[in-house]
């Protein structure tokens, strides 16, 4: 493992880089960014440690996965238009409750499904949570339509602008000006555009890392970042997923139940320790696939 320095716009940004067997006589480096700050030798131990026990735990779960991945792509292709648009229809419903609701949503599973499935809008209920759950049903069919795209900061910005359309005037447009989220300050307004497009060239020079890991590393730097000021978890959940998708993976809800393990998760990323993130996420995976693929 080593530690690689890039120029980006006149700043410096630091990189772990460690080589890892991929096959027999074959090797790939995987980078990891890890920001503004040249890491001190502890920093690299640890990170070589978290390295070697995230590969270790996807090596554990290699035929789990792989179960999951063929049930899931073995269902799409045995199933009829008819149960493919019911199965749809009940994962949005899910998705959209569950991502909502973590976001302080009033609605409910039940108003959630009258509002996507039959049109019928729940009362007393406010109007920006009904909406939001509207936007975010279009914002999972843009996703599925673009599977085939890379993420780009065009696609994370009309992710926004789609979630947020009718809601807020913000929508489409990274924050100008800095938030604090509990005790986690993130990076400054103007730093938001650089650290995106540092992200997304991870990103792209990744593609080779497993779908999981990549997916909730994403995520979690993509929350780190918190690009706007509203909509950043909804908007990481939906990105994360897009990942997933694209490799033929099913769909990783992160359920309303388990936010406290979820919020725990993610804290623990914003400390460098992706590990966490990457088994809660393969939890909700597991256990969606069963609900929906067996």
């Amino acid at each position: 493992m080593f530690v690689r320095k890039k120029k980006i716009n006149g700043r410096e940004y630091y990189y772990i880089v460690k080589s890892t067997r991929i096959a027999e006589n074959k090797f790939k480096k995987f980078e990891h960014y890890i920001g503004l700050n040249k890491p001190s030798e502890k920093d690299i131990q640890y990170y070589e440690k978290e390295f070697d026990s995230i590969r270790m735990f996807l090596d554990s779960k290699k035929d789990i996965l792989d179960k999951i991945k063929k049930n899931y792509l073995a269902k799409i292709k045995h199933s009829s238009k008819d149960e493919l648009m019911q199965l749809e229809e009940e994962i949005i419903t899910k998705f959209t409750y569950d991502t909502n609701r973590i976001e302080g949503s009033t609605l409910s599973y039940k108003d959630t499904k009258m509002l996507l499935e039959e049109g019928i809008s729940p009362k007393e209920k406010p109007i920006r949570d009904i909406k939001e759950a509207e936007n975010h049903k279009e914002a999972y069919i843009f996703i599925k339509n673009n599977l085939d795209e890379d993420i780009t900061k065009e696609v994370i910005l009309k992710l926004h602008a789609i979630l947020k359309e009718g809601v807020t005037e913000d929508a489409g447009k990274f924050r100008t000006a800095q938030v604090r989220v509990g005790n986690f300050i993130p990076v400054k307004a103007d730093m938001v555009d650089v650290e995106i497009t540092n992200l997304i060239h991870w990103c792209k020079k990744n593609k080779k890392m497993h779908p999981l890991e990549l997916s909730s590393t994403f995520h979690a730097t993509f929350e780190c970042v918190h690009p706007f000021f509203d909509g950043n978890g909804r908007v990481g959940r939906l990105l994360m997923n897009l990942i997933l998708l694209k490799n033929k993976y099913p769909l990783a809800i992160i359920q309303n139940k388990n936010r406290r393990r979820y919020y725990s998760a993610l804290s623990r990323a914003d400390n460098g320790n992706n590990l966490y993130l990457i088994k809660y996420v393969f939890s909700e995976i597991e256990q969606q696939s069963k609900a929906y693929y067996n």
